[in-house]
């Protein structure tokens, strides 16, 4: 190998790694940080389905059905809807508001003449830490939202836990799981490829900063409502509506 050769190898070894560096931190900043204010939220929503629904449990099987209502309510609707609006709160802003004075410090233009590509060191690795930190938010949520509904159902009664997470799992199908994986990846990697493209757009005058934060944050909440909106439409479209 050349010595020019050598340089280049090394060269993609470094921006891998560099990527993989970005990656990990924004899945710390962004998943790790929110799991104490998920598992609180999702405990939270559990309890409030459960006193919600326990009136009408009555009339259509008891709490035998709690675990399919949590199946149609929890894991296809509410917990990727919470997660999209923590998301938002929590990580759009700050990503949108670090590209963007990024923007401001001329960083994105010093990243370009090095030919360092902005795709590839800013908004990619974003990208993949948004979809793996949704989809393990949501699957912090959706535990400890079952833990929530399971406390919320024994207030009354006695409801054991594993007839609860039965009833939960017999309710699932493949193509739930596959609807719940797609779905939450999905809408992570693209609110957060939206932020980094709102966080590019300013136009380096530093008033803008807060402007199209504000931007970022409107437009991500309406992708993501638009997203869960399209994905429920396709899964009821290919499985039709059965409770």
């Amino acid at each position: 190998m050349t010595q020019s050769g050598s340089h280049i190898f090394l060269g993609k070894i470094n921006r891998k790694r560099e990527l993989i560096h970005i990656t990990l931190t924004q899945t710390y900043f962004t998943f790790v940080q929110a799991i104490p204010l998920t598992a609180f939220l999702g405990l939270l929503i559990g309890l409030i389905v459960t006193f919600q629904v326990q009136l009408g449990l009555s009339f259509i099987g008891g709490y035998q059905k709690l675990g399919q209502i949590l199946a149609v309510v929890l894991f296809r609707e509410l917990t990727p809807f919470c997660v999209t609006i923590l998301i938002i709160i929590r990580s759009v802003t700050a990503v949108t508001s670090e590209i963007a004075t990024m923007k401001v410090q001329q960083e994105i233009d010093a990243l370009e003449t090095m030919g360092i590509p902005t795709y590839q060191y800013i908004v990619l690795p974003r990208m993949m830490a948004g979809g793996l930190s949704f989809f393990c938010m949501a699957v912090i949520f959706l535990i400890t939202a079952l833990f929530g509904s399971w406390i919320g159902a024994n207030f009354n009664t006695t409801f054991p836990l594993e007839v609860l997470m039965d009833t939960f799992s017999a309710a699932l199908t493949p193509t739930d799981i596959f609807f719940f994986f797609l779905k939450n990846t999905f809408i992570g990697s693209f609110i957060f490829r939206l932020a980094c493209a709102r966080g590019l757009s300013l136009k380096k005058a530093p008033f803008e900063v807060p402007i199209v934060t504000n931007k970022s944050v409107v437009d991500s909440l309406m992708a993501g409502i638009f997203l869960q909106i399209s994905f429920s439409l396709i899964f009821y479209a290919i499985v039709g509506f059965r409770f």
